[in-house]
């Protein structure tokens, strides 16, 4: 990989360029080189804002060899039918199927390929996922994913890295050719990975204005030029009203726990010191039944057990550090510390305690059925809220990862993944499963670095 400043490209030197350096872009060189393809890889800031780098790092991988040596047994049918069920009708069919099928073949990728160190979350099966099938790296951290992927290009001379690119427009131009403020980049093929459209008021407020004003807690522009450069060359969009919300973000805004708590035991109240929802429900879907709260905040109550287990995610051991999380002895403690009402926390205490110690109790009255064990002392608690983490429509691809126009026909050599393509369901924050965007990611950005390899390979042999 070399990095340089953007002055001006040798313009027939890449067979492709890859607009972004996030999850989808690296995966994407990373794939076509790889395969023995030459890529541009166009940066606007390697070392600004990242959603990969604030995001807790976790991938999904159904049928992995390390589901098999820890005895999960899992399978791409099962991951599907799982997207399917949280989806409901909101399900982008035309992708589903490929991601999930090549779900395995990412983390395989990312540890045989890209060098990275690689395992499955044992401790926590999340919410929508049957069996334990998120995967992270040793720190199970976005930072540290990020990080080792950029290492990774490194050692790929076939990748270029471009940084400090602002980025203008795109136009097809015998191939294309990708407009910046350092001269004009051409190639046969582009991917855009850009990014989705959390920062844009504009787009927010034509296709999810519930939204619209939320707490924007990921990162990067998100400024939604994929859309706009997509819909000028006669794009189709998809799944426009979905999004990932974010049920644990701290009310500093800066900090977060992460989805784990939850489906270890931890559970929510609010001002008034009463529970409000079955927490397990998943991060998503819960941001926007605790923004209906009285101040749209909540107080998260977990105990040392869960705690220790939460200190290994990487989101959760920054909100730990900052400050974020207090520590008390008894409900009565932990009451006065949050500033709530002591008998009423005493009460939903008591509750939650009986539905844990009792395997037998099955649903409570928010219909959740999976507790973890009792709480025990020292108790943990933080206050937190909803916010958007991060949009799911984009533009409409196929399962190659092509952009499709409005008539249903492919864009050829134009491919889009991550936050700049539909991802995997629509339906506002309910149909994001755990793991949706990296899943959808990596998964077409392995599958667009790959056609473009194959294109460029039939292309040298018609050439012979």
């Amino acid at each position: 990989m070399t990095d340089r400043s953007s002055t001006g490209p040798g313009a027939g030197q890449a067979d492709a360029i890859v607009v972004g350096a996030g999850a989808a872009g690296m995966m994407a060189a990373l794939s076509a080189a790889h395969h023995g393809a030459r890529v541009l890889l166009l940066e606007k800031d390697l070392e600004g804002p990242s959603n990969l780098r604030v995001s807790g790092g976790l991938f999904p991988g159904a049928g992995t060899r390390w589901q098999q040596a820890a005895g999960v047994e899992d399978s791409a049918a099962a991951f599907a039918a799982d997207l399917r069920a949280k989806g409901g009708v909101a399900t982008n069919e035309a992708i589903v199927d490929a991601v999930a099928g090549r779900s395995a073949d990412t983390a395989h990728f990312l540890a045989d390929v890209a060098g990275i160190p690689v395992h499955l979350m044992t401790e926590v099966v999340a919410p929508g996922h049957r069996v334990a099938r998120l995967h992270a790296t040793p720190a199970e951290s976005g930072r540290e994913l990020l990080a080792l992927m950029r290492a990774a290009l490194r050692r790929f001379p076939a990748i270029e890295v471009v940084d400090r690119v602002e980025t203008l427009g795109l136009e097809r131009d015998e191939g294309f050719a990708v407009a910046t403020r350092g001269g004009t980049y051409r190639a046969a093929a582009v991917v855009l990975a850009t990014g989705g459209f959390a920062g844009s008021r504009e787009l927010l407020k034509e296709f999810i204005p519930g939204v619209a004003n939320a707490l924007h807690s990921g990162a990067g522009p998100n400024d939604g030029c994929a859309l706009r450069w997509g819909r000028a060359l006669g794009a189709a969009v998809a799944m426009m009203d979905g999004y990932q919300g974010q049920g644990h973000v701290n009310t500093n805004g800066k900090t977060r726990l992460g989805m784990a708590l939850p489906p270890l035991g931890a559970f929510l109240c609010n001002r008034k010191g009463e529970r409000f929802v079955n927490e397990d429900i998943g991060p998503s879907a819960l941001a926007a039944v605790e923004l209906a709260q009285p101040g749209g905040v909540a107080l998260e109550v977990f105990d040392g057990r869960i705690h220790a287990i939460a200190l290994r995610q990487g989101p959760y051991r920054e909100a730990w550090e900052a400050g974020a999380i207090v520590t008390a002895n008894d409900p009565a403690s932990l009451a006065k510390a949050a500033g709530l009402p002591a008998e009423a926390v005493a009460a939903f205490v008591a509750t939650y305690e009986q539905f844990a110690a009792d395997t037998r109790a099955g649903k409570d009255a928010f219909g959740r059925t999976r507790f973890g064990e009792p709480l025990r002392a020292p108790l943990h608690a933080a206050w937190v809220t909803g916010s958007l983490a991060h949009t799911q429509g984009g533009l409409a691809v196929d399962a190659g990862a092509r952009v499709l126009k409005t008539d249903g026909s492919a864009i050829e050599g134009l491919y889009a993944a991550g936050g700049a393509a539909a991802s995997l369901a629509g339906r506002g924050g309910e149909g994001y499963l755990p793991g949706n965007g990296l899943a959808q990611s990596f998964a077409l950005g392995l599958i667009a670095g790959e056609r473009i390899a194959s294109v460029r390979a039939s292309i040298r042999l018609r050439a012979r």
